[in-house]
């Protein structure tokens, strides 16, 4: 049991496309996004407002999940993208994208240190078990941080 351990620091990496961000909506906006219908829906007018687009673009990126947080690289991992610690994600929801071809997005709603704004990113996924696969191990790593702040 006492390997268990040692594989929390290791990143899951998954291959994902971004569709892109709504960044720092502010404190009011941010409130009404609780549930993940909330932020589908969002992301859904955000589309077809033309603040978000439908279909990613063609580069492929790294996602790399680990407890502490998300990372998401290029292909050659020479440039971080972004990186999302682990502990400003407040959201995280994975749907189909409903475009017919089988992909489904994953949208995290993430805060700022002082939580007066949040943002919202989304990639697309592959399919919706590796969107589902990347909210598991998200979860675990929330488990981990959350039983090793406990002991």
């Amino acid at each position: 049991a006492g390997q268990s351990n040692s594989n929390s620091d290791t990143c899951a990496e998954f291959r994902v496309k971004y569709v892109g961000a709504i960044e720092k909506l502010k404190y009011n906006e941010s409130k009404s996004l609780e549930g993940p219908l909330d932020l589908i829906n969002y992301i859904d007018v955000a589309q077809q407002d033309g603040k978000l687009p439908f279909v990613p673009g063609e580069e492929e990126f790294i996602m790399g999940v680990s407890k502490y947080g998300i990372k998401v690289s290029t292909s050659d991992q020479y440039d971080v993208l972004h990186r999302h610690a682990l502990y400003l994600i407040v959201r995280m929801v994975c749907y189909d994208d409903g475009l017919g071809a089988g992909k489904s997005l994953l949208a995290l709603k993430t805060t700022d240190a002082a939580s007066e704004e949040c943002s919202l990113w989304v990639y697309q996924c592959n399919s919706l078990e590796q969107a589902q696969a990347i909210c598991k191990v998200l979860s675990t790593a929330f488990d981990s941080v959350l039983m090793s702040e406990k002991s």
